[in-house]
């Protein structure tokens, strides 16, 4: 679910927080050389409950940069903005709504294919879905 709902939500408030060339998919170095990549993992149930499903989505956020002190700086920035951000307007997002946002610590990836240093870390939502 590379271009999840969820994964588009958080996408938009790294947006909000003033991020530029945020991605829901990886795109080409070519068309972008740094980029903000937000990748959705799968819907885990927690708990079910009447009309609805309670569970956990993980969103992994790849920051893409030249130097690795670059990309170290803007996943440590990415995760502080998500953590202080107003999610509330971005709850509804299509099969689910988001009910609570957690993260994890950034910490260094890969270097990837093109020899750019990649860090990330998790955006964990705790989500409601409707049955």
């Amino acid at each position: 679910m590379a271009h999840g709902s969820v994964a588009r939500a958080v996408a938009g408030m790294l947006d909000d927080a003033g991020f530029v060339y945020v991605h829901t998919a990886p795109p080409s170095a070519l068309d972008c050389a740094e980029p903000i990549v937000c990748l959705q993992g799968h819907f885990e149930r927690d708990g079910r409950m009447e009309g609805e499903e309670r569970g956990t989505v993980a969103v992994s956020v790849l920051v893409v940069r030249e130097l690795a002190v670059d990309a170290e700086a803007g996943a440590e920035a990415c995760e502080l903005a998500l953590r202080r951000c107003d999610w509330e307007p971005w709850a509804d997002c299509g099969r689910y709504r988001i009910v609570a946002l957690d993260t994890t610590a950034p910490a260094f990836v890969e270097r990837d294919r093109s020899g750019r240093v990649v860090w990330g870390f998790e955006v964990r939502c705790t989500v409601a879905r409707s049955l």
